[in-house]
């Protein structure tokens, strides 16, 4: 059994991942190679730079990425990708290397190299992961755990330990403090009434019993159930006596736990912090995402740009008055931006809004009218194929919008929304978002609301290609208004 704070197999995986991906793509490459030896002796040299810089960039990511830990109870699935993604990563990069550094290598053979590492790196770890839980359901490579704590934490946790065998762990016992008062709490009445089956259970009545159960019998790790507000103190003195002799202390971060959110443990400088979060919190996901909206938008400025000179033309011959439309709205977490449109309204359409509020064929905050005399003639056809909204492109390039994401609304309309509502506001607004497909635009604002809810649940960067295509097929359709 390893010490839980030496964890040599973690350190030692690496280098065998490592090891793994480079022999197997590097035989693959060679091997690989069209032109017989003759060929593959001329590129000798790159194919070692190849192997070289893959290894060190694997080591190197595997380290910056923190993916070799103890995941003795997580999923497999996550550490499948974690390590696929590394692979990917320095693969690419060793890629690059041999192109500047080592003459490079044949494009295929790059691809035959990265799809060898991609494949062996999650076999390996399957065949390992396979052959670790079966020695632990075996009773092998265990580790003993003490709960502490009579209630339903202490119960779920339980539950999922004895239906996982996998897992490796056995629960010594699960044992409560006696608050001297002479009562039990409903809580510990329900967990006693339903105990988890096969675990032994007891009252202590004192903190000091705890550490003489750590000191006599065979415990590697302390896991505090307990409830932090009125047990501050015990889980203080459980901490400095199991710590202070080696033994781990597991204790679930419910300071303010709530069902549904995110917990994530961040440093500031060397001060260790709990943060709660609800909202997508994949950083190198959200990180692509940046990066395609920057292309994309980019590309579209730049496509564009003839049609959108014309289109500017029109405008300022149509009607007097500027050619793009800017209002102040509201972005990311509450920030102020300008965005910009096409202007499709008479010069002083602003000021006589307040007239029409009578007329407003949306409810709640937003304001639509389906023939606005404000609208200009050409500003008709291009609210109807919605290209006034394309200078929000500029808008995505430079921070203020991404390509999907909750539409932005004006900051009057913004404050007035439901505190639930305020949720789309931890997404970058966009141009397009699941309520652009439904593509009614009489669709009731809760609902409206709702569908933005369902984008941040659900994002994911599959999400976004898939409402950009669907986006070009309502566009075409012409139901704007």
């Amino acid at each position: 059994m390893l010490y839980h704070n030496v964890q040599v197999m973690a350190h030692s995986l690496r280098f065998i991942d490592a090891a793994a991906a480079v022999s197997a793509s590097t035989v693959l490459v060679w091997y690989g190679m069209e032109g017989g030896p003759a060929v593959r002796e001329a590129h000798l040299v790159a194919v070692e730079i190849f192997a070289a810089s893959f290894f060190v960039a694997f080591l190197v990511l595997a380290e910056r990425m923190h993916i070799y830990f103890a995941r003795r109870t997580e999923d497999v699935a996550h550490e499948l990708f974690a390590v696929c993604e590394v692979g990917l990563y320095a693969g690419c990069i060793a890629a690059v290397t041999t192109e500047i550094w080592g003459g490079g290598l044949p494009r295929y053979s790059y691809l035959q190299g990265l799809g060898a590492a991609l494949f062996v790196l999650p076999a390996l770890r399957l065949a390992m992961r396979f052959t670790i839980r079966r020695l632990r359901r075996r009773g092998d490579d265990y580790r003993v755990w003490l709960i502490v704590g009579h209630n339903d934490r202490a119960a779920d946790l339980a539950e999922t330990i004895l239906s996982n065998p996998h897992f490796g762990i056995r629960i010594e016992e699960i044992v409560d403090l006696d608050d001297g008062t002479g009562g039990t709490s409903p809580e510990r009445r329900k967990f006693e009434a339903n105990p988890p089956s096969g675990v032994k259970l007891r009252i202590v009545h004192d903190v000091e019993q705890i550490r003489e159960i750590v000191a006599t019998r065979v415990i590697d790790e302390v896991v505090v159930t307990l409830p932090m507000r009125s047990h501050y103190d015990t889980v203080s003195r459980i901490l400095d006596f199991c710590c202070g002799v080696g033994i781990s202390v597991r204790i679930r971060p419910q300071v303010f736990e709530t069902l549904g959110y995110a917990t994530e443990v961040t440093y500031v400088g060397k001060i260790p912090m709990v943060t709660h979060f609800n909202g997508p919190s994949n950083y190198r996901q959200l990180l692509i995402k940046r990066f395609i909206d920057v292309i994309g938008s980019g590309l579209g400025l730049l496509v564009l740009s003839p049609f959108f000179a014309v289109i500017a033309l029109a405008i300022k011959m149509g009607s007097p008055g500027p050619v793009f439309f800017r209002q102040t709205r509201v972005g990311l977490h509450g920030r102020h931006f300008q965005v910009v449109k096409f202007r499709s309204m008479v010069k002083d359409a602003l000021q006589i809004r307040d007239q029409l509020t009578s007329r407003n064929e949306r409810d709640g905050l937003a304001f639509k009218i389906r023939n606005d005399f404000r609208i200009t003639p050409l500003g008709k056809w291009l609210r109807k194929y919605r290209i006034d909204e394309l200078p929000q492109l500029w808008n995505v390039l430079v921070g203020d919008m991404s390509l999907v994401g909750p539409r932005p609304f004006p900051v009057t309309e913004a404050h007035g929304f439901e505190w639930w509502q305020r949720r789309r506001h931890t997404m970058p607004p966009g141009l397009t978002c699941l309520w652009q497909l439904e593509d009614n635009p009489r669709m009731p604002l809760r609902e409206w609301m709702e569908l933005d809810m369902a984008y941040i649940d659900r994002w994911s960067l599959w999400l976004d290609f898939k409402l950009i295509v669907r986006t070009f097929g309502t566009v075409m359709r012409g139901n704007g208004w």
